[in-house]
């Protein structure tokens, strides 16, 4: 179940709107891409977008304003500057309820995700990951090297993002645009730039880190010891290692004796779930929508290996809700209309944890 943030229900304390549009978000995410989600099965997608779109109208009505009684019809009170700004502050507020649940679907296991306020920066402790080292020490010495657990802050800035959409007022005024899709869309495509932003925070780190803790080519040697330099590295903590299912395909033991026992798990799921005793798991591949031709945005070259219970590796935050910018209804002259929506965020890595990088031949 999708909780509810508090600046959401801030805005709005229709709890019961908010259950319904994650029970929907829920329900498509398992329907369209396969992913295990909780969702009530006693009603359609379709029935539940038709049950959603009117209760998100009605919520948008009430910070509206909109009369019960009045001369004009619905359809040109939609387009009064008080409803346009309820329908996207609405909208908005959904948006904002999701993304945090989205990313950490995929990024949770080695991510922190935070929100700060307008203006704000986020700051972090950095702690070491490392065990004390023991020095041998002689009978008449009280002390030896000190060691300290914090070793210092570093803060994040978040930076605005934009999304510039059309929309149709002849189809609003018919009451054809769906206001929970268009909200899914932009909280989809919110989704996929922040993987897109975690990946490449995490392949740009390869040249910073020191050589024990890369590969440049995938050997089942040097797999082995790259994960466990990056367990003890980390106080014996498990490893897991992540990477495209392309790229994970590639690991495959060097005996070809072995690999003829594995063609059904290898088949079933496209690379193997455990390696030499070590679970893989796959980024869900993203496409750079401003690529002509549907360019692949995650490297199908890299594997990362990142312990389990060492600090969290990425930090993803997120400053204040987001916010929509609508031009008037008929500003253009073929009746479209624009609008922008700002949503300011920042990925990083900001951790004392060691992880590991090996590249593979292409």
């Amino acid at each position: 179940m999708i909780r509810i943030p508090d600046n959401v229900l801030k805005f709005s304390d229709n709890e019961d709107l908010f259950k319904a549009w994650g029970d929907y978000f829920n329900h498509y995410r398992a329907v369209n891409f396969g992913i295990n989600k909780d969702y009530d099965k006693n009603r359609s997608l379709d029935e539940k977008a038709e049950k959603l779109n009117r209760a998100i109208h009605a919520e948008i009505n009430k910070f509206a304003g909109t009369p019960s009684e009045t001369v004009i019809s619905e359809r040109i009170w939609q387009t009064s500057p008080q409803y346009r700004w309820a329908a996207f502050a609405v909208v908005n507020a959904l948006v904002d309820m999701v993304i945090p649940d989205v990313v950490a679907d995929t990024y949770g296991r080695f991510s922190e995700i935070r929100n700060i306020g307008y203006g704000d920066s986020a700051v972090f402790d950095i702690k070491s990951s490392d065990l004390f080292y023991v020095t041998k020490n002689g009978n008449n010495r009280r002390h030896v090297t000190a060691q300290r657990q914090f070793t210092g802050q570093t803060s994040l800035i978040p930076q605005n993002n934009s999304i510039t959409v059309q929309l149709d007022v002849y189809r609003i005024l018919c009451g054809k645009e769906n206001l929970a899709e268009y909200a899914m869309k932009v909280a989809l495509s919110i989704e996929s730039e922040i993987a897109k932003d975690v990946y490449v925070a995490l392949s740009d780190s390869y040249n910073s880190l020191t050589a024990n803790f890369k590969e440049a080519i995938f050997t089942q040697e040097a797999f082995l010891k790259l994960r466990n330099r990056v367990s003890a590295a980390n106080g014996g903590s498990r490893v897991y290692v992540y990477g495209t299912d392309i790229a994970l395909s590639e690991i495959l033991p060097e005996n070809e004796y072995l690999q003829m026992g594995l063609g059904e798990t290898y088949n079933s799921i496209g690379y193997l779930p455990v390696y030499m005793n070590t679970s893989l798991i796959a980024f869900p591949q993203k496409i750079d929508w401003t690529s002509s031709d549907y360019k692949f945005a995650l490297a199908d070259d890299e594997l990362f290996f990142i312990a389990s219970n060492s600090q969290s590796l990425v930090k993803i935050v997120f400053e204040g809700e987001t916010i929509s910018i609508a031009d008037s209804q008929y500003a253009n002259a073929n009746l479209t209309q624009d609008v922008t929506l700002h949503k300011k965020w920042v990925v990083g890595i900001v951790t004392n944890s060691k992880y590991g990088i090996m590249k593979l031949a292409q």
